[in-house]
């Protein structure tokens, strides 16, 4: 089951449906929408009309990606509703013709992740600063959370619905980059076997980047917190 966290998404909701439903028509999807004023929820609800394995929950106000993620997960592992989830972005920067590959690596590993940063990887229609910016950042973070994972902000992943259960998901309180890397952190100290094949991730073309300085913070401050977690054993 895909987690598609949605804020001010509209225009992207019935191309994203249309390419999920020609790479892999059986799979479910789990719209999170944090009540977009946009419109976003009844675009998701038109598509509903015609897709009955499209699931919607609509939050009252902007509460983040990291807790959208979380709530789905946690609704996902308590109805038993897949024994796999797999967290997508909705602006398209995720290839969704990549989905079966991912699919046949969680039956090998028990994390699979896109990756722009293993051979084949990569990212298109950024410049140079924000490659050697975000390059740097994953080296970073890998350092600093020991995690054997090259791609460390990446946001295309799938889980074994088995391997989440291990976790206290209500613990993991980041948002934004800082709650993949934690996710990582926190699935690898549980022993997770993490497979990575590469994408090339697509800037959106639609809607408006939900970056800010709040986010590059959290993102800088996790890798340290996680550091001295392992320092503390």
């Amino acid at each position: 089951m895909l987690i598609i966290p949605t804020y001010k998404e509209r225009d992207n909701i019935v191309s994203l449906v249309s390419r999920i439903r020609k790479a892999a028509a059986r799979e479910a999807i789990f719209f999170v929408d944090d009540n977009s004023p946009d419109g976003t929820a009844d675009e998701i609800r038109r598509v509903q009309q015609f897709d009955s394995r499209v699931r919607l929950l609509v939050r009252p106000g902007k509460l983040g990606y990291g807790s959208a993620c979380r709530q789905a997960m946690q609704e996902i592992l308590r109805d038993g509703l897949d024994d796999h989830i797999i967290q997508f972005d909705a602006d398209l920067s995720h290839p969704p013709e990549m989905l079966p590959r991912l699919l046949e690596m969680l039956g090998e590993y028990d994390v699979a992740i896109g990756s722009r940063y293993v051979t084949g990887g990569g990212s298109q229609k950024w410049d140079f600063r924000r490659r050697t910016l975000s390059f740097g950042a994953n080296l970073y973070a890998r350092a600093f959370t020991g995690v054997p994972v090259h791609d460390m902000t990446a946001g295309f992943v799938g889980y074994r619905a088995q391997i989440l259960r291990k976790l206290d998901l209500a613990s993991i309180r980041s948002e934004g980059y800082a709650f993949l890397m934690e996710m990582k952190f926190n699935l690898h100290r549980q022993g997770a076997r993490f497979g990575e094949f590469p994408i090339v991730f697509c800037e959106r073309e639609a809607g408006k980047s939900k970056f800010s300085r709040k986010i590059m913070l959290e993102g800088v401050k996790f890798p340290l917190k996680a550091l001295g977690r392992r320092i503390a054993g």
